[in-house]
């Protein structure tokens, strides 16, 4: 009766703790992830809307910032690739289930599809050479945000979950050239191959 009575408070301690997360492995993370379409508001007052790639190699991860003027994705503004290598360090002592990784930005490149010099200016990127339907290195040119390019070794989480569907970096607002996120963000990136 006793290791009955030990079992069920065991079981019941193990169900109330919460499910159990699988460890996130340099191996889980390679592929293509997409997020969802969203929306964010362009200088000018209207909306613009973005989809991000982010995609991990053995040796690389890209990230993709595709920019269009509509919801259904007919009119891209610009994108914005960065990439570079990437190295796992381990699991991260402070969030369970997630990897730590280390990594390096190589480029910054954009790849504008209208000329729209007061929409560049306004995205700190007024001066870089940008020319329609040309990829431009813009690591020495872009000013400040929403696009920083740095030259440091970003120090960040990813998180799988979902049975492998679902992928998560860090929180923002954390200088990534200075420490590791403490926790995981909520921007979702689903598994595309």
């Amino acid at each position: 009766m006793t290791s009955k009575l030990l079992t069920a408070c065991l079981l019941t301690t193990a169900l109330a703790a919460g499910p159990v997360l699988g460890e996130t492995t340099s191996a889980s993370v390679l592929g293509t992830w997409t997020t969802q379409v969203g929306e964010q508001p362009a200088p000018d007052g209207s909306t613009a809307y973005i989809q991000v790639t982010t995609i991990f190699t053995e040796e690389l991860q890209d990230f993709i910032f595709a920019i269009y003027a509509d919801p259904e994705l007919d009119n891209p503004l610009f994108t914005y690739t960065s990439s570079g290598p990437w190295t796992p360090q381990g699991p991260s002592g402070v969030v369970p289930g997630a990897l730590e990784v280390d990594m390096t930005n190589d480029f910054s490149r954009v790849e504008i599809f209208a000329d729209a010099p007061g929409l560049w200016t306004a995205l700190n990127m007024g001066d870089c050479p940008l020319e329609v339907g040309v990829a431009v290195d813009v690591s020495d040119c872009i000013t400040g945000p929403p696009f920083i390019v740095t030259d440091c070794v970003d120090m960040d989480l990813v998180m799988i979950d979902q049975d492998g569907q679902r992928l998560r970096f860090g929180i923002d607002g954390v200088d990534r050239c200075v420490t590791r996120p403490a926790e995981i963000g909520t921007v979702a990136y689903f598994k595309v191959d």
